[in-house]
């Protein structure tokens, strides 16, 4: 189910516990253990455990908020989406496409373009790889989402690769 500001489901479960599931405490089991080791053994299944750290990991990254996952007899998942995630362009909305807010934001990750904006502004100097260390993301997704952000007239690099700084434009 898709509300205005996330993305909620549930599910019917073989509980194990009950509450809010923790990351830092979270112990994965497999519903299913015969079949769990068939689909990692041929490469077709993650880690046990990976689907809530990375739903964590990219919920934090595009949406800067925290998801939530809660384990009863039903299993239910909150995740919060950016508002930009939930703008509605087209014939059926309210917003004409020509008039969309980040209408010049074409291929960014607003989410993360949004953050790495602020931590420029809050140091012009930062590298690429201080910038990916603190959004847990790689260095080339940094180089991606700058070279957009730069495409797109939101940055500037002033002065050479090491001693340079960052211009945030307008």
């Amino acid at each position: 189910m898709r509300l205005k500001d996330k993305i909620y489901t549930e599910n019917a479960n073989l509980t194990h516990g009950h509450g809010t599931l923790d990351p830092a405490i979270f112990q994965p089991f497999p519903k299913n253990l015969p079949i769990s080791k068939v689909f990692r053994e041929i490469g077709l299944a993650d880690e046990l455990g990976s689907g809530m750290r990375n739903t964590y990991k990219y919920t934090r990254m595009y949406s800067g908020g925290e998801p939530s996952f809660v384990e009863d007899s039903i299993f239910r998942i909150t995740v919060p989406l950016a508002e930009i995630a939930t703008k509605k362009v087209g014939p059926d909305s309210e917003l004409d496409p020509s008039n969309a807010p980040n209408r010049h934001d074409v291929g960014l990750n607003v989410g993360l373009a949004d953050r790495i904006l602020k931590m420029i502004g809050d140091n012009d100097q930062i590298t690429m790889s201080a910038l990916s260390e603190s959004l847990n993301v790689t260095q080339r997704t940094i180089e991606r989402e700058i070279k957009r952000l730069k495409e797109n007239g939101k940055l500037q690099r002033t002065g050479g690769k090491r001693y340079g700084h960052w211009k945030i434009i307008g």
